[in-house]
């Protein structure tokens, strides 16, 4: 790559290896011919490229060890618009699960089995995973655990103070 461009010369370099392989149309034979008359670089790369190939085509093949067989591994992409949808998918999940919850603590209590005492409270507190811990512990799908307290080696969390 002397004095051309690196462009120039990478282009001319993967014609010149794919005319090793099979013929070039006459749009890329003289774009290569017009290249290789200025580039000295190009023109060693040629000429050491089409020995190489002419020594390896002509040397014996040896026989391997053991035969080799390649399977093809079939690799499907993502790609982003799928990506994305799935994205947006999840989202939506996640926004609708969250209003259910936050439904079950503060929605409308004409329509709440629970008494009236215990749906104030939690829709007071506005804790919905009690609410949804209740809930599941009076459709039987919860086992009933005692409360217990912390261990005597925990400290209490400090309560948050807005400074």
């Amino acid at each position: 790559m002397t004095g051309m461009a690196p462009y120039a010369c990478n282009r001319a370099r993967a014609l010149l290896s794919q005319r090793l392989d099979a013929p070039l149309s006459a749009v890329e034979e003289r774009e290569i011919a017009r290249h290789t008359a200025r580039c000295a670089g190009c023109r060693a790369f040629d000429e050491q490229s089409r020995w190489l190939t002419k020594e390896l085509r002509a040397a014996v093949l040896e026989p391997l060890p053991r035969p080799v067989t390649v399977t093809p591994i079939r690799v499907r992409r993502v790609t982003s618009r799928v990506l994305g949808s799935v994205a947006s998918a999840a989202a939506l999940v996640v926004v609708a699960v969250g209003a259910g919850v936050v439904g079950l603590g503060a929605g409308d209590s004409s329509n709440d089995l629970r008494a009236p005492a215990e749906a104030t409270s939690e829709a007071v507190s506005g804790d919905a995973l009690k609410a949804l811990h209740a809930d599941a512990l009076r459709a039987g799908e919860l086992p009933i655990l005692p409360e217990s307290a912390p261990p005597p080696s925990v400290k209490p969390a400090r309560p948050a103070t807005d400074a």
